[in-house]
């Protein structure tokens, strides 16, 4: 990027005020997208899936966002690994298809290929000093947490070491290792990322805007009123793993690791989960007993979220196509033993998050006409936008360091 892009940037990020959303360029300046690219897609770790959905050598699936495409493959020793989806022969990309099995990785165009880890084992045709050595696909890190999957692009990824640490005794309580995926939906919002994800960290909206959250979730209630349910739940639920409260988040994690950040909070109305009247929908994940009527909140990195039932758990990511597009990958995972259609009902399961889901890329169409309009100005944000203000002054600072 030249040194006059950057300068424009760095005067987008000085004249912004401190408590107000962001001002028109940072949505819409195709300079500012790139720098967000390199800077936040590019280094930080990206939820890709699940290994379950990869449980036989061969099995792979596509990860995409922006101009990139990664593969995430299982390969004949059992391991899971990621590969740019580019053929280092002349850019080709290597599979067109978005899932699948393949016993090796075979280039559309003019046939290299390559085994599952990456390596190449034929190309026809080329000269005596052709190296097939040199010419594997491109690695991408791969990071397995308790069955979640992680890619980074960077050839140096921040650390996951403390994450691991702190959260070993969640992911093992909910038996992250024994979900499986039971749905995935995508919806492609014309809108720039930020939008969905600034949407994604308030509930400010959540009362007007999603009848059904608000019947199940305390979070939709005033400040005062949902403080006071969660000091209620967490004291009845005092010492139990599941009330961990981690904030590493943003410009809270230590130098050189990952952000992450855990929490519990009530639901209302004697819920159990986030399904269709607040009931049962799946069997109890991992080693939960019981149903208390909560639903944890568990964000890995920026761009990564989850949202935990008793029952089931949700995953959260916004991936860019464009500065103006992007797609909100909603996945449903159950206790791998679960049986559709005997020990849940898929529509009762996905139906919450779906209608949500829906209104939200609503609401953020009409959030970017709005941002697009000559009179848009930025506005205050409310007391409810905490963490939204919290991600815009770390992405902000993020930003700068392009500079």
């Amino acid at each position: 990027m030249t040194r006059l892009k950057l300068d424009k940037i760095t005067q987008y990020i000085a004249a912004q005020r401190p408590g107000y959303s962001l001002a028109q360029a940072f949505y819409k300046d195709v300079d500012v997208y790139q720098a967000e690219i390199e800077q936040i897609f590019l280094k930080h770790w990206l939820y890709a899936g699940h290994a379950s959905q990869i449980p036989l050598a061969g099995d792979y699936f596509t990860f995409d966002f922006d101009s990139e495409s990664v593969i995430i493959v299982r390969t004949i020793s059992g391991d899971v690994k990621a590969h740019m989806n580019v053929c280092r022969h002349r850019g080709s990309k290597i599979c067109l298809e978005p899932s699948g099995s393949q016993k090796s990785l075979t280039c559309p165009y003019h046939a290299w290929n390559y085994n599952l880890d990456g390596q190449l084992i034929s190309a026809r045709n080329m000269p005596d000093d052709f190296d097939r050595s040199q010419n594997g696909l491109h690695k991408v890190n791969v990071a397995l947490l308790h069955g979640l999957i992680f890619v980074c692009l960077s050839k140096e990824p921040p650390s996951l070491s403390a994450l691991q640490n702190e959260l070993d005794e969640v992911f093992d309580l909910f038996g992250f290792n024994n979900m499986k995926l039971a749905e995935k939906k995508s919806y492609r919002i014309p809108a720039n990322w930020k939008l969905a994800v600034e949407n994604y960290q308030e509930c400010y909206h959540c009362a007007p805007s999603h009848p059904e959250f608000a019947q199940i979730h305390a979070m939709a209630k005033p400040p005062k009123v949902f403080q006071m349910a969660k000091s209620n739940f967490a004291q009845a639920n005092q010492g139990q793993p599941k009330f961990k409260q981690l904030n590493r988040y943003f410009d809270l994690a230590a130098a050189g690791q990952e952000g992450y950040q855990y929490d519990r909070n009530p639901l209302l109305r004697n819920a159990l989960s986030g399904s269709v009247g607040g009931k049962r929908a799946a069997p109890l994940l991992g080693s939960i007993q019981e149903y208390d009527g909560g639903a944890s909140e568990l964000m890995i990195g920026p761009l990564s979220y989850f949202l935990i039932y008793d029952d089931h758990m949700l995953g959260y990511r916004f991936l860019p196509n464009s500065v103006d597009e992007c797609i909100c990958d909603v996945s449903w995972y159950v206790n791998e033993s679960a049986v559709q259609g005997k020990d849940y009902q898929l529509e009762q399961l996905t139906w919450l998050w779906d209608v949500t889901t829906q209104a939200d890329k609503k609401i953020i169409m009409n959030n970017q006409k709005g941002v697009d309009s000559r009179y848009y100005q930025p506005g205050r944000l409310s007391e409810m936008e905490h963490f939204q203000q919290s991600f815009l002054t770390w992405y902000l600072k993020t930003l700068d360091q392009q500079t």
